[in-house]
């Protein structure tokens, strides 16, 4: 793995799609994205980052990735920065998965693919079971997620309040690799 390698391209919306690891360089571009995921109010990110605690994170997931700790991907379209994936080594050969993508590009199959990507990515780090949550109230997420294959294991009820102050369960979701 190296800083900014692209891992895949393809077309999503009629617009060229590239999946890339992060590079230091990425710094402005990265905190944007986390701005615009926090002003859309996406379930899974609410960060407030400034160019300080934007680089710590920054640092840290490439020092992560140096180290083979997970993988974390990066969503570029024309130059800017649309979305994140992420998978985490959490056991021996377990990884927790996550992503987050700006509104616009919700719906164009990036999050599907993204979700192929990160699974390939846990494959090469010897990952055999993955693991994520999702907010109930996430219907569309729920629905790529069980489109590639993930499964409900667990429900943690009114778990997350919402912007609105309602409530809404926790759902916990597994995938078995296959191996061969």
């Amino acid at each position: 793995m190296q800083e900014g390698e692209v891992v895949k391209t393809f077309r999503a919306g009629g617009v060229d799609t590239i999946f890339r690891y992060p590079r230091q360089d990425d710094l402005d571009a990265f905190i944007e994205m986390h701005l615009t995921l926090t002003r859309e109010k996406v379930m899974c990110r609410r960060l407030t980052l400034d160019r300080e605690s934007g680089g710590r994170m920054l640092a840290a997931i490439l020092d992560g990735l140096k180290q083979d700790n997970g993988t974390y991907i990066l969503v570029e379209q024309k130059g800017e920065l649309v979305g994140e994936g992420f998978a985490d080594r959490s056991g021996y050969h377990y990884h927790t998965v996550g992503l987050a993508l700006i509104g616009r590009v919700r719906g164009t199959g990036i999050g599907t693919e993204l979700m192929w990507t990160l699974e390939e990515e846990c494959r090469r780090l010897g990952g055999k079971r993955l693991h994520l949550t999702v907010f109930a109230a996430n219907e569309a997420g729920i629905h790529v997620y069980e489109k590639v294959g993930y499964r409900e294991c667990g429900r943690r009820p009114s778990w997350v309040e919402l912007d609105d102050g309602s409530e809404c369960d926790l759902i916990d979701m597994t995938k078995i690799l296959a191996t061969g």
